[in-house]
């Protein structure tokens, strides 16, 4: 489905006349032949993102592009019918949101730099070799969040962290598939395939040790505030 190009600091995953659509920094539709995924050094400070993201690249991505702190190398992905996901995960800054309002001490607004850029952060790639309407592209965006979400739940005890992104890609042109909900098999393939490579790219990161608790990690949020609920 892509060709990629891997280093130990750059993946790039090729297909020409590529319809993606991004909630990273640069985010939004574009059709572009390439998305890349760039690890940053350590103690990446920047926030001029997309100039140096054009410095890396040697040229301004016209497609999406992601930043994490983890190796490229570390990167591991799924496939299953028209589906083909790619997957970076590192857990050093991760994201709680406990049922209830808690006491926490690490609140939102004191646990995180300005950035938004930390070690860590879940990158998701995705592609579909089925073509959709730019709607279609927005509901798997959403079905591969959920996917996302509910693996880290489940193996590391977190929704994700504070620098997730996701990127989708499917044929360019007219028409395609409106809907990519869990129901469907572009839907029901993504969240298989996110799942999958979610879990290869959190054991090839982190080995035989499972991913740090939560309460472990350097840096991250715990939701703790309550909000006023009300009838409309």
């Amino acid at each position: 489905m892509f060709a990629y190009e891997r280093t130990d600091d750059r993946l790039t995953l090729r297909r020409p006349d590529t319809r993606w659509l991004s909630n990273g920094f640069d985010g939004g539709y574009a059709t572009a032949a390439a998305a890349h995924n760039l690890t940053v050094e350590e103690g990446f400070d920047r926030t001029d993102l997309a100039a140096y993201a054009a410095e890396r690249l040697g040229y301004r991505p016209v497609g999406p592009t992601l930043l994490t702190g983890v190796r490229q190398t570390n990167a591991r992905g799924a496939r299953l019918g028209p589906i083909e996901a790619v997957v970076t995960a590192g857990l050093s800054n991760p994201a709680v949101l406990p049922v209830e309002a808690s006491d926490d001490p690490r609140s939102a607004t004191a646990a995180v730099a300005d950035s938004g850029v930390e070690p860590g952060t879940v990158n998701v790639l995705v592609g579909s070799s089925e073509p959709l309407t730019d709607g279609g592209l927005a509901g798997l965006l959403g079905t591969i969040v959920e996917a996302k979400t509910a693996t880290l739940l489940e193996l590391a005890g977190c929704t994700g962290t504070t620098s997730d992104a996701v990127v989708v890609g499917c044929p360019a042109g007219a028409g395609g598939a409106a809907f990519a909900g869990s129901a469907t098999e572009i839907g029901n393939a993504a969240r298989v395939c996110v799942r999958d490579a979610v879990a290869a790219a959190l054991d090839a990161r982190y080995g035989d040790d499972p991913p740090p608790a939560p309460r472990d990690a350097p840096y991250g949020i715990v939701t703790s505030e309550s909000a006023t609920v009300f009838e409309p």
